[in-house]
């Protein structure tokens, strides 16, 4: 065992002193229907089997909340898109971070709804934490395939995040404190049976801890001239006002809050003077009077990131159906700062100078959008709908401000924003035939203006479902979404600083159409399977051309970036248990995943980044009694790939013909020969796994009240998974004889991580 692990170990000795089945909530009637009849309490249930079984839909998973904490957890802290990551057919990009790679799509090729607020970045910490407080929420609905008419804007997949609804009748909720965070979440009526509120609040304590850490170490470092600047914090914030007014309306508001931030930097002043005087008994010691600073040289780095928004929503029940309509605002700004201030002589006024530099990119979105739903019988359901949204993009904001002699200046591209409408119409039409044959017929229509320019689309979506006889059934599908928007990355971490460029008149909209085939049954002892193969088309993808990245400011972005196609294909296989104390899933991915940009990797194809060939994810829970249950997860995935110089061209005029890497004379030994790359993404690095465990403890108190401790370890048996591969080069005469060789060397930094974490629920 190494010696990151055993330290890991270690501190987990200090802190200590699956998805078991798929949802069964009606996805029609979960927002309009069910709002209206929570008057009448009732709620409409249906099995996983059975949805797995008859209904048309291909490609959906429905989580619970239970089934979102029942997980193992990093930091104590539930996490939904680190659950959705143990899905067949959906890769987690880097470990430990809230990527979502689905069927081959891109991680900005996914639409997330809170209640119905579009939210563009959904992670804290930079992507180890999602921006979801889990005990707001209700339900998830994530689809990978058969996507509902409804649904539009992005072509991987769409995560639709339902709030838990104000409780009209008792205040009731729960405090979590955990290792980096505590949430709180409270709930109750506010006039009974006529208006309630819920309220959920989390925060990280990250910036309290580490005072202690800082303070110590600035006062080691005060003697050197040094004071380190270090801080972050994240909050979220979410609310819901419920309001019946008669047995047929309701409404409710709900806000969203979001934001991180982050800062690092460093003050360099001078030091205590290195004087003495005589001291009573003759001998020399400091003079801690003559301290004085003259100068000081501070740079400081700051990020800030993170989405808010507000929606109002009205429903009516009218006849065998209900209308909902809503409007919204939703805005997502990311800020990165560099400021440096400096004096060289504190007496020399003239000598004060700073440099400060702001990047800056956002997406405000205000959009109106009605809803008809309804049951005309049991053959038969409808649901149509309208939408129009206003975006306000800056895709890049720059601002440079410097002052030095006692002038100053600014500088920038006077953050130009980009204006677009878009309008939607759309219609989702469901028939069952005595359970045996049952359709889902869409069509969305779709129209984005920008720049004068008017882009159309038209989304054909339909699936079909025939019943082989009790206990089988198979399915196919097709879909075509559309995307005007899209973000651009060339790092393995999707990053708030990425800049969301919306489609202009150079670049089409990017659209996908993806084909769907499957087998379902119901099997003995409560266990259920499903496999699906599917195959999906991707046009007009954008990446940055070769050498040119977000750092070439000077360029327009028809100069940056470059217009290709991708295709992925594969087959997810799922095993479902979901009944007695053992429950748990076993979950298969067989996927390939290509790109081609005529002006990329000489215009040959090749695999993306995360074109990960297996994935299996296992997951059980075992309820040992009514007070203690028992959880665990392995993941297994095929490895990343990376572009890798694998030869270097020697330089000509190299003093060490044996060394290849090493420049001509004069330059020293730092500089390399000039690296070959044969294609993109050439490495495949090692392959991923882990394993996770947990355990929670019930204990319910004489007030009636409970709370839950969760114990869990992240990464179980340490497997230092890869995160990049770095080459170097040696020359170690002991172990090598020849001399001059390259090394390639695997980076990792997730070791075991303890978690431990405290619920009490009144």
């Amino acid at each position: 065992m190494n010696d990151i692990c055993k330290y890991a170990i270690a501190m987990s000795l200090v802190l200590s002193s699956g998805i078991s089945s798929f949802a069964q909530t009606d996805s029609i009637a979960a927002d309009t229907l069910g709002a209206v009849h929570q008057l009448k309490e009732v709620e409409v249930r249906g099995y996983g089997a059975d949805r797995n079984l008859k209904a048309a839909e291909m490609g959906r998973v429905s989580l619970s909340n239970k089934m979102i904490t029942n997980l193992p957890v990093m930091f104590g802290e539930p996490d939904i898109v680190k659950t959705l990551q143990t899905l067949p057919g959906v890769s987690q990009g880097v470990e430990g971070f809230t990527g979502l790679f689905v069927r081959g799509g891109d991680n900005d090729q996914n639409l997330f709804l809170y209640q119905g607020l579009p939210l563009y970045h959904v992670s804290h910490l930079g992507g180890i934490f999602s921006s979801f407080n889990v005990p707001t929420v209700s339900r998830v609905d994530f689809y990978k395939a058969a996507f509902p008419s409804r649904y539009g804007g992005r072509i991987s997949s769409i995560t639709d995040v339902a709030m838990k609804r104000s409780d009209f009748e008792k205040f009731h909720g729960r405090f979590t404190l955990g290792l980096l965070s505590a949430n709180a979440f409270i709930t109750g009526p506010v006039i009974k049976d006529k208006t309630a509120f819920t309220v959920g609040i989390r925060r990280s304590w990250i910036d309290v801890i580490s005072i202690p850490t800082l303070a110590i170490m600035n006062a080691v470092e005060k003697k050197k001239g040094k004071k380190h600047i270090a801080g972050y914090d994240f909050t979220d914030f979410n609310v819901r006002i419920d309001h019946k007014f008669n047995y047929n309306a309701s409404a409710y508001i709900v806000g969203y809050y979001g934001h991180d931030h982050l800062k690092i930097g460093l003050r360099e002043f001078e030091g205590e003077n290195e004087s003495f005087i005589v001291g009573p008994d003759g001998k020399p010691i400091p003079d801690d009077t003559q301290s004085d600073t003259r100068f000081f040289d501070e740079d400081v780095n700051r990020l800030s990131w993170g989405n808010w928004g507000i929606l109002g929503a009205f429903d009516y029940h009218i006849g065998p159906g209900t209308i909902n309509a809503s409007v919204y605002f939703s805005r997502y700004s990311s800020t990165y700062r560099q400021e440096r201030e400096y004096q060289t002589d504190m007496d020399e006024p003239d000598t004060y100078g700073y440099n400060k530099s702001r990047t800056e990119n956002s997406i405000a979105d205000l959009g109106a959008r009605a809803n008809y739903i309804a049951d005309f019988s049991k053959v038969f359901r409808t649901r149509a709908g309208v939408e129009y949204v206003r975006h306000d993009y800056l895709p890049e904001g720059l601002r440079n401000e410097f002052f030095s002699d006692g002038k100053g200046s600014t500088d920038g591209n006077d953050s130009p924003h980009a204006k677009a409408n878009e309008y939607s119409a759309y219609t989702d039409n469901t028939l069952n035939f005595h359970d045996i044959v049952a359709l889902n017929l869409g069509l969305r229509f779709s129209a984005y203006n920008i720049q004068s320019k008017t882009f159309t689309a038209l989304e054909p979506r339909a699936s079909v479902k025939v019943a082989l006889g009790k206990d089988f059934s198979v399915k196919a599908s097709y879909a075509r979404m559309s995307q005007y928007v899209q973000q651009v990355s060339n790092n393995y971490i999707n990053l708030p600083t990425d800049l969301w460029q919306p489609v202009i008149a150079t670049f089409k909209p990017l659209r996908s159409d993806q084909y769907s085939i499957g087998l379902y049954g119901n099997l003995p002892h409560s266990m259920y399977f499903s496999v699906e193969g599917w195959y999906k088309d991707m046009r007009n993808l954008l990446e940055y051309r070769e050498g040119v990245s977000v750092l070439n400011p000077g360029l327009t972005w028809e100069e940056k970036l470059t217009s290709g196609k991708g295709w992925s294909y594969g087959v997810d296989f799922s095993l479902t248990k979901e009944a007695g104390k053992f429950t748990g899933s076993i979950g298969y991915g067989l996927m390939w995943n290509w790109r081609k940009f005529d002006e990329l990797n000489q215009g040959m194809k090749f695999p993306t980044k995360f074109d990960n060939r297996h994935k299996i994810n296992i997951n059980a829970n075992y309820k040992l009694n009514d007070r203690i249950e028992f959880n665990a997860g392995w993941t297994y995935m095929t490895g990343n790939r990376l572009t890798l110089s694998m030869y270097n061209y020697d330089i000509p005029g190299s003093q060490f013909p044996d060394a290849p890497t090493v420049g001509p004379p004069g330059y020293g030994n730092e500089i390399d020969g000039i690296d070959y790359y044969p294609s993109r993404n050439n490495v495949r690095m090692p392959a991923y796994h882990r394993l996770d465990l947990g355990m929670s403890i019930h204990k319910t108190y004489k007030n009636g009240n409970s709370g839950i401790w969760n114990f869990s370890l992240y990464n179980a048996y340490c497997r230092m998974n890869a995160i990049t591969i770095k080459k170097d080069n040696e020359n170690n005469v002991i172990d090598r004889p020849s001399g001059w060789h390259r090394a390639f060397k695997t980076l990792s930094f997730i070791p075991v991580i303890p978690s431990v974490s405290y619920t009490y629920i009144f």
